[in-house]
């Protein structure tokens, strides 16, 4: 496994240990590349914390234009935001 593919790896699991603490209804069998996360109990509110932890956990600061419902629709959209600040940061 290369550097970039453990990288992406990494981030992969962080991110989805720190948001499965934001969601109120995760089935063990869930499939994180379809199911939009407001159908796993993501809200606004939620979404709030999720950043700030997101920004604690990564060590970089969360886009305010990125701030957006789209972002947040699915794991991967999140993901793809976290990926490019981690290497921004």
């Amino acid at each position: 496994m290369s550097d970039v593919q453990a990288a992406a790896e990494a981030i992969h699991d962080r991110l989805r240990a720190v948001i499965v603490n934001h969601l109120r209804k995760v089935p063990d069998d869930v499939d994180w590349t379809t199911l939009p996360l407001p159908d796993l109990g993501l809200d606004s509110l939620s979404a709030i914390d999720l950043v700030i932890d997101i920004e604690e956990t990564f060590g970089a600061h969360f886009p305010a234009d990125l701030l957006v419902r789209e972002t947040f629709a699915t794991f991967a959209s999140l993901e793809a935001v976290v990926a490019s600040m981690v290497r921004s940061a």
